[in-house]
């Protein structure tokens, strides 16, 4: 107290709603270049790099995916991920699917590998396979530019297109 007046100081904590967890998916069909992959992850990271503590505590699973799986990468630092960006080789160039993507992310959910995943960012040019069921967690679907493929995307996942931007 100040006299009669009360002095009030800010609370020394806050509430911040992290992303420790987080999936990013990359469709290695034919149409996904090493030079486009490396500009999103590039993109990506500048984003996250922003958010509050996001590389101090974080699980980020990079998984490669044509119409099979081809590729898992953990990478639980800034340094992992830089690395990780550094020497990607893409895998794959078969068709498109990604169902396999997302029965993988629910077997490390059951396995408890993740168990507070909150977002998927599956970067792609949209032909292929979409799961028919939505999870229980936000979904983005990231496109390099504006394709018919956008459109197939299901009503329960984000659109996102890097052209637009």
């Amino acid at each position: 107290q100040y006299g009669s007046m009360p002095l009030i100081e800010p609370l020394e904590y806050k509430e911040v709603r992290r992303l420790e967890e987080l999936v990013i998916a990359i469709d290695t069909s034919g149409s996904c270049s090493r030079e486009v992959v490396s500009r999103f992850l590039s993109e990506t990271y500048a984003i996250l790099s922003r958010q509050e503590n996001f590389f101090r505590r974080m699980k980020v699973y990079f998984i490669q995916c044509d119409c099979l799986i081809q590729d898992v990468a953990l990478i639980r630092n800034r340094e992992d991920w830089l690395a990780y960006e550094k020497k990607i080789r893409i895998r794959g160039r078969g068709g498109t699917d990604f169902t396999p993507v997302f029965r993988y992310v629910e077997e490390l959910r059951r396995k408890k590998e993740l168990s507070n995943l909150r977002a998927m960012i599956y970067f792609t040019d949209g032909d292929g396979i979409y799961p028919r069921i939505a999870p229980d967690y936000e979904t983005a679907f990231v496109f390099v530019k504006r394709t018919e493929g956008m459109h197939q995307v299901p009503k329960w996942a984000r659109v996102f297109c890097t052209a637009d931007n």
